[in-house]
């Protein structure tokens, strides 16, 4: 029996560690051997009222257990069917009131804090009265009072902390959860990264390399030869990423964006590259520059890119601006930019480290700007 408030939440069944709540329901039985303390110190225990006590405390079992077996909690009727079983033993001479402590500790379930202390007050209004008509002794019945308000504020005071605690490990439970679903989502993200960046610059050298075959072979093998190496490099990536160790480089991805751009026949111009040094934010930078290089390579038809790199106070890159002339190539009208799988995840990877990412068309092209606030 513990206690409940209106901002605390009930458990609602036994998924939700209902038997942890009743170990305490099963120790506040030791109250049942006041009972009979009376009948040992008088020896005034008669056959009919031991056989009268004993079907009263089955009874009472029966009522005491209810809520376990139901997934439900104490109410009125229960509260006040466990008074009057007090009032009912009254005559066998044993110590009814006990029936009295169990009644107001049952109050502690009332989720409304005043409809537990209305009926604590009722409760101890009808055993006072019911001690004064039977003319029996005012002074135990306000030892079984004060024995039933601390019953009822220790069963309160467990009752709050284990519904606290049962909060705390459901949401221990959510944490675990959305940890293992973030930790898929950046899975993935790597993966489409990684992946489409790598299997576009193979396949765009695949595709020179078999032109190249019969016209320039010592040129042909050696683009079979970066194909090999950059499959090595993207197994050892794809491995990094899935323990959570992928650490990116700017300078790094800068290299393989200007080879893919060359192997695609695109041309690349590169402004203010002069410190791209590796610390904490390059890492989400440079995987925003792996996808806008891959989106040029594969979607652009574009003949020239520029990569532009902004630096904060401290001369550390900030942004990434990745410029194309697809539009003035391609012969297309502009078109609002379109967000797949890639762009998602670059939007969701620089918001986590604090930053942004837009898209707008220019006269000559699609210009992206990834930035991350220093």
């Amino acid at each position: 029996m513990m206690a409940q408030e209106t901002f605390i939440p009930l458990p609602g069944s036994k998924e939700d560690n209902w038997p942890s709540f009743n170990r305490y329901r099963v120790s506040y039985l030791v109250y049942l051997l006041i009972y009979p303390i009376p009948w040992l110190i008088h020896g005034s225990a008669t056959v009919p009222a031991v056989l009268f006590s004993v079907a009263t405390l089955g009874i009472f079992l029966l009522l005491y257990f209810a809520p376990y077996r139901n997934d439900r909690y104490y109410g009125l009727p229960e509260i006040i069917f466990t008074a009057l079983l007090g009032f009912a033993t009254s005559w066998t001479q044993a110590d009814w009131m006990v029936f009295n402590i169990y009644a107001t500790a049952m109050c502690a379930c009332f989720q409304q804090r005043r409809q537990a202390l209305l009926t604590i007050l009722g409760l101890q209004g009808a055993l006072f009265g019911f001690v004064w008509l039977q003319d029996k002794s005012m002074l135990h019945a306000g030892f079984g009072a004060f024995f039933s308000v601390i019953t009822y504020i220790g069963t309160w005071m467990q009752w709050k902390l284990g519904l606290q605690n049962l909060q705390l490990r459901k949401a221990q439970h959510e944490i675990r959860t959305l940890a293992a679903t973030a930790e898929r989502e950046r899975i993935a993200r790597d993966m489409h990264d990684l992946l489409g960046h790598s299997l576009t610059v193979i396949s765009v050298k695949a595709e020179l390399a078999t032109r190249l075959f019969e016209t320039q072979p010592d040129r042909a093998q050696r683009e079979v030869q970066d194909i090999t190496q950059i499959a090595r490099t993207s197994l050892k990536e794809v491995r990094e990423a899935v323990t959570g160790m992928n650490g990116a480089s700017l300078q790094h991805e800068l290299d393989r964006a200007g080879k893919a751009l060359e192997a695609a026949s695109i041309s690349l111009t590169v402004h203010h590259a002069e410190h791209l040094a590796d610390h904490p934010q390059s890492s989400v930078l440079a995987m925003a520059l792996r996808e806008a290089v891959t989106n040029v390579i594969r979607h652009s038809g574009a003949r020239n890119c520029t990569i532009s790199f902004g630096c904060d106070t401290q001369g550390q890159p900030c942004a990434i601006r990745i410029e194309d002339d697809g539009t003035s190539h391609s012969g297309r009208s502009p078109a609002p930019p379109q967000e797949g799988n890639g762009l998602r995840g670059m939007r969701t990877r620089l918001a986590a480290a604090g930053g942004s990412l837009m898209l707008s068309h220019t006269p000559r092209g699609l210009r992206l700007t990834a930035s991350i606030t220093p």
